[in-house]
């Protein structure tokens, strides 16, 4: 018994030294594999939801004008962008601490929030821990997903989830 003490221990210590051991709120906990896309800012892995960080996206059924002033589903639009970047890819998702909803997610090494901004289909917020508004131009000068005309976020920029 006393040597089942100390084998336990030891584990314990190499565990916190090697930061093994990570509390994430309410029994949350990192996650890898295949997605589901529930909406353009919200996947499932192995049935635990986890809402993007950093980002605004338009509501799935939210319509957006292009420059000729039509309508167009951009939320539907931004759910299929979504979509495209984790079909057939391992998505690893990180829960933010504090954050009951909130992780960060990466698809090949690359954060999901920013490849949703960098591909047009999310805006930046414009505060907090992951920053993504430099990643805005290059779809903005293009006008390529929801910069190709008029966009109304369903949250201020900044007042985003953090």
């Amino acid at each position: 018994m006393k040597l089942f003490k100390i084998g336990l221990s030891v584990l314990v210590l190499l565990g916190i030294g090697t930061g093994a051991f990570i509390y994430w709120p309410e029994g949350r906990v990192e996650q890898e594999g295949p997605a589901t896309v529930i909406a353009a800012d919200l996947i499932e892995i192995a049935g635990v939801r986890h809402r993007l960080a950093g980002i605004v996206v338009p509501l799935p059924d939210q319509q957006c004008l292009d420059r000729k002033g039509q309508s167009w589903p951009c939320g539907q639009q931004a759910v299929e962008g979504l979509r495209k970047l984790v079909t057939g890819t391992p998505v690893l998702c990180r829960p933010r601490p504090g954050k009951a909803d909130l992780s960060d997610c990466y698809v090949g090494g690359k954060h999901l929030s920013e490849r949703m901004v960098w591909a047009g289909w999310a805006l930046a917020c414009r505060y907090g821990t992951a920053d993504f508004s430099g990643s805005e131009s290059s779809p903005r000068f293009i006008a390529v997903g929801l910069w190709r005309g008029g966009f109304e976020p369903p949250t201020p920029l900044d007042q985003c989830p953090r």
